[in-house]
């Protein structure tokens, strides 16, 4: 499935401030009339890549922007990365859909990992400032006919049990992987640093595997760590219910 990347260049800070205005949001596209029957296509804009947000947690975990941006040098919880155009098949089932959580979760993390100039960035796993949130249109404008998930990079705390919280970083993430720092997760196994990620999309559509997805993401973990001092967590059925079927590898390897 081809996938089109409309990432624009990074917006000036007085550019990145500008206020979104409500209205600009539900403006019909210029054009020729739609055909009798037919809805008229609404061209929602998407945030630039390098917008940022000063969001909290439950503002920043809705599923559309809201607010107004600011500038990058200010304190600021999630920066914009990239637009993506949703397929037809995927938008046909809504932008609340299963297969469209199953096509972000394959896409958004890779993309704020390239913005970040993070190696290996099909596989990496998030670090304190590049875990992705995604973002859609509403309801109604996706009906309409604005298909895109914008992709965005939030600033999260280093220990993954402090999660529901943003904090507060300055500056854009925008190749510069050294500002984004490892996220560890202590449990009875160890305290373990996050180090890859790999959702099971080959299987995804398949009923939930519990037990069955050990060989899969041992294999894998060990595969990208280079060694079996580690541990994995998977996805809970509620999660792959949902279309996140990401299993998370954890090295006990001190670097």
């Amino acid at each position: 499935m081809s996938v089109v990347r409309r990432s624009s260049a990074l917006a000036a800070p007085a550019l990145a401030a500008a206020i979104l205005a409500a209205g600009l949001f539900g403006a019909p596209a210029a054009g020729a009339a739609p055909a009798s029957g037919t809805a008229p296509r609404v061209d929602v804009p998407a945030p630039d890549a390098g917008t940022c947000w000063n969001y909290a947690y439950k503002q920043a975990s809705l599923k559309t922007y809201t607010g107004t941006p600011t500038d990058c040098t200010a304190p600021h919880t999630v920066e914009t990365v990239i637009t993506l155009d949703v397929p037809k098949d995927v938008a046909a089932k809504g932008n609340n859909s299963r297969e469209l959580v199953l096509w972000v979760d394959a896409r958004c993390q890779v993309e704020v990992n390239r913005y970040a100039g993070v190696a290996k960035p099909d596989v990496a796993a998030p670090g304190t400032r590049t875990w992705y949130l995604w973002y859609t249109p509403t309801v109604k404008q996706w009906k309409s006919g604005a298909h895109w998930v914008s992709c965005a990079a939030a600033s999260v705390p280093s220990d993954e049990k402090q999660r529901g919280k943003l904090v507060a970083v300055t500056d854009s993430i925008a190749g510069a992987a050294d500002l984004s720092k490892p996220i560890t997760f202590k449990t009875d196994y160890g305290t373990g640093t996050y180090a890859y990620r790999k959702p099971m999309t080959a299987v995804a559509d398949r009923p939930y595997p519990g037990a069955k997805l050990q060989n899969r993401a041992a294999s894998f973990c060990e595969k990208e760590l280079g060694h079996k001092k580690f541990f994995w967590y998977g996805p809970s059925e509620t999660e792959w219910v949902e279309g996140y079927t990401a299993v998370r590898c954890y090295s006990l390897k001190k670097s």
